[in-house]
């Protein structure tokens, strides 16, 4: 018995000197079997006297003296095990964080813990709790996991659900020149898999500078017909290859914590035409030739002063398909985008020309390289708040990369506000997924819509069949710029789906806090009912159909609510990049609306 009626006569005990993450880890068990309990088990060092019950957390010499023997090479940083050995329980990993997640391995898979918002946890309570009898091990699937959403930007919450990037939120600060203070994930957490403040994507124009440099050494730059463009570096440019050698090893130097530094093209579709990038290109078939010479020679350079660091560059656009016979180093890591993608069906379905070769290039990318990760995007990113049909497949896409040997996956959310589409499931979904591709989608779903909607979580569940149901029936292909007017959100359907958020707001009445969230997620629906009956509302009246003119009364007397929950939220977007005036589209939509 671990305890019975608020007392236990276990303790948990770490070595005398233990890693913080091992501290804290004895410290969110302590916690939470208090929590569960009402029992508070004390925290003792190695060098106390043995008891007969205790909680071994971490590496210490209590595993010595009582026998027990892990294979610590095979946990690696983050694999962990849970083990009985007579009245004693164990709980060790690999550093810095797999002891950390073996407590939460124990408190949620055996006894019931669930951390579904940073605000929103659920704690079970009981008044006797046997010890279960465990022998498990469990190493991630991926190393690195990364929700870039800004619900998730939260150090506890992260850890909890067994997350460990935080580059995303560096990356946010950064565009708004912001060195962020402290990480997310610090030392207590086990640290992260950080890329370098300024290193994150994207950045060839930081390592050689346009402004300080095109007018002087044009060279530098992209050939585009004959003309020197800024467009991008020229990657075979020795002079290029060395300035960039520079500024990575400087940013190594100078940030020895962070672990990724990435040299990565800029965000257009101009890349070099030079002889020697052309020939590069023709030679290996793809335009990641002359980009992973450039990688690999940096690589290389640096890889005996930093030999833990990586360099990391994007396959995405004009880089996405692996070269013929060129191979990243050892310390080069992938990131294989998949932008050109619907993100309505399994990217694994094939629905259209840009899954069929983003499946392929992935494949083609599994056998090219040891270290591949993925950029994979969850949002619509011109219009933040329109529904988007993707919480089923999340789990079919993480389980796609994890059989394509992808070591890592980096999810793009809305990163930049909060308050977007059904933001806090999809967070809580993906890292579920990332931790274990093979967990209960359905049951994961079924406990957040309890926990965060309350009493209208079966008619949120019934909104989530209706707008998935229909793009799955329908063939209707999302990508990550769709409009209000796509086909995967007729007239018809978000009449029925304002009808089911009649429902859940009605369940929810006498409950303020569901009710809040409730009315916060329908902000999606309003808002494309809004919109699409701002374009209808703008045709000649003969030209309306019978629907459009339904949705046009609809977006009239749902206006008020909308506005009202829409000015009292968090949200400063509603598309990527641009802050939004709430007044000023309050104004402009009941302009628009006749109102």
């Amino acid at each position: 018995m671990l305890a019975d009626a608020g007392r236990s006569d276990y303790q948990i005990v770490i070595a005398r000197a233990a890693s913080p993450s091992v501290n804290y880890a004895a410290q969110e068990l302590q916690s939470h079997l208090e929590k569960i309990t009402g029992a508070r088990l004390a925290i003792v060092a190695d060098t106390e006297p043995e008891q007969s019950r205790e909680i071994l957390v971490g590496k210490s010499s209590r595993l010595d003296s009582q026998g027990v023997a892990i294979d610590w090479a095979a946990l690696g940083k983050e694999g962990y095990v849970l083990r009985t050995v007579g009245e004693r329980l164990v709980i060790a990993g690999g550093e810095p964080r797999g002891t950390l997640y073996g407590v939460y391995g124990l408190l949620e898979d055996h006894l019931g813990c669930r951390w579904f918002t940073p605000e929103i946890e659920r704690i079970p309570k009981a008044r006797q709790l046997l010890l279960p009898r465990l022998d498990e091990r469990k190493v991630p699937a991926f190393e690195y996991r990364e929700t870039y959403l800004w619900e998730s930007f939260d150090g506890n919450w992260m850890a909890r659900n067994r997350l460990n990037g935080a580059g995303g939120r560096g990356r946010l600060l950064e565009r708004q020149n912001i060195r962020p203070p402290v990480p997310e994930l610090d030392a207590r957490h086990g640290g992260d898999i950080r890329f370098g403040f300024g290193f994150f994507v994207h950045t060839f124009d930081k390592l050689v500078s346009s402004n300080q440099y095109f007018s002087v050494h044009p060279e530098f730059f992209a050939l585009r017909k004959g003309k020197r463009k800024a467009t991008q570096l020229c990657c075979t440019n020795e002079d290029v290859i060395r300035l960039c050698t520079e500024a990575i090893r400087a940013g190594m130097r100078a940030q020895p914590d962070a672990t990724v530094f990435s040299l990565s093209q800029s965000d257009n579709k101009e890349p070099c035409e030079c002889d020697r990038c052309a020939a590069l290109e023709k030679a290996e078939g793809t335009g990641m030739g002359p980009l992973l010479h450039l990688v690999n020679r940096v690589a290389e350079a640096i890889e005996q002063e930093f030999p833990d660091k990586i360099v990391e560059t994007l396959a995405y656009l004009w880089s996405r398909q692996p070269p013929k016979t060129m191979r990243p180093r050892r310390n080069v890591v992938i990131r294989l985008s998949n932008i050109e993608c619907c993100f309505a069906h399994p990217l694994a379905s094939g629905c259209q020309e840009g899954n069929k070769k983003f499946v392929a290039d992935l494949q083609a990318w599994a056998k090219a390289c040891n270290r591949l990760w993925i950029w994979d995007y969850t949002t619509d990113y011109t219009h933040y708040l329109l529904p988007l049909p993707n919480k089923r497949l999340l789990d079919d896409n993480i389980r796609l990369f994890a059989a394509n040997h992808v070591a890592g996956v980096f999810e793009q959310g809305t990163y930049d506000t909060p308050d977007s589409e059904m933001v806090a499931l999809k967070a809580y979904l993906i890292a579920k997924f990332l931790w274990n591709p093979d967990y209960d989608e359905a049951l994961a779903t079924r406990e957040f819509l309890e926990a965060y909607y309350g009493a209208a979580a079966k008619v949120i569940q019934q909104y989530l069949d209706l707008i998935h149901d229909h793009a799955g029936k329908q063939q209707v292909h999302v990508g990550i710029y769709a409009k209000p007017s796509s086909a995967h959100l007729t007239p018809e359907l978000l009449t029925q789906a304002n009808t089911l958020w009649d429902k859940a707001e009605a369940l929810v009445k006498s409950d303020a806090a569901a009710l809040d969230r409730v009315r916060r997620s329908r902000m999606s629906v309003d808002y494309a009912i809004a919109e699409q009956a701002r374009t209808a509302a703008k045709a000649a009246k003969k030209d309306r159909t019978e629907s459009q003119r339904a949705l046009i009364a609809l977006a009239r007397s749902r206006f008020a609510t909308f506005m009202q929950t829409f000015e009292r939220s968090k949200l400063t977007r509603i598309r990527e990049w641009y802050d939004v005036d709430k007044a000023a589209y309050r104004k402009t939509l009941a302009a628009d609306l006749g109102l």
